[in-house]
């Protein structure tokens, strides 16, 4: 990288043209313009080259680029995303934990941590990690996107869940870890719906 932006420093001061870059230098610059989002025909302004130059460049580029089909690779995205998908909870629980926060920001906060193992897990069953049984949930969870499902609610379909995934035999453990999750998001948002309510009754009396 350091090397790509003395090159083109150079390039930009006009003391060197992309004319005169190997095709590994060159190409170097014209993915490092195009990721400041130039397009082929100001790349090619700028290294003082042909427009057809530049599009030859970026096709190698891409081609060098290629994901090739891995099975693994499916089981790695999977294991990032529920890692991902913990980080941001716990994130979004570690900023609503602070004292000045509200309580319906807590109560939206914990909303949103379900949402994201709720999305979690239909990604996992678009990847194969889950049963086609559990579109059924997802569609009641679609169904009322525009609000929040009743804590009774949400909890049956969490224990629907754990009980359709332990009846596969061996389930990846991290699907278990994230119903658990689930479970400890419900269990949250119901103090913090009550800690809501209390609040409500205090300020109306």
């Amino acid at each position: 990288m350091e090397r790509s932006l003395e090159l083109l420093a150079k390039v930009r001061a006009g003391t060197l043209s992309g004319k005169m870059l190997g095709a590994a230098e060159r190409q170097s610059l014209v993915a490092l313009l195009a990721a400041d989002g130039l397009s082929g025909p100001e790349i090619a302004q700028i290294l003082q080259v042909s427009d057809r130059t530049v599009e030859r460049d970026r096709r190698d580029i891409r081609d060098r680029h290629a994901l090739p089909r891995d099975p693994k690779l499916v089981g790695q995205m999977a294991g990032r995303l529920l890692a991902e998908a913990e980080l941001s909870i716990q994130r979004i629980r570690r900023t609503s934990r602070e004292r000045e926060i509200e309580p319906n920001v807590k109560i939206d906060a914990e909303h949103r941590c379900f949402q994201i193992v709720d999305s979690a897990l239909e990604r996992l069953q678009k990847l194969g990690y889950l049963p086609t049984a559990a579109t059924r949930l997802q569609a009641d969870l679609t169904h009322h996107a525009a609000e929040v499902p009743s804590s009774e609610d949400l909890e049956k379909q969490v224990a629907g869940l754990r009980e359709l995934v332990s009846s596969q035999g061996q389930a990846d453990p991290a699907l278990f870890e994230a119903i658990g999750s689930m479970s400890s998001v419900l269990e949250r948002a119901r103090v913090a719906t009550e800690i809501k309510r209390v609040e409500n009754t205090a300020k109306s009396e």
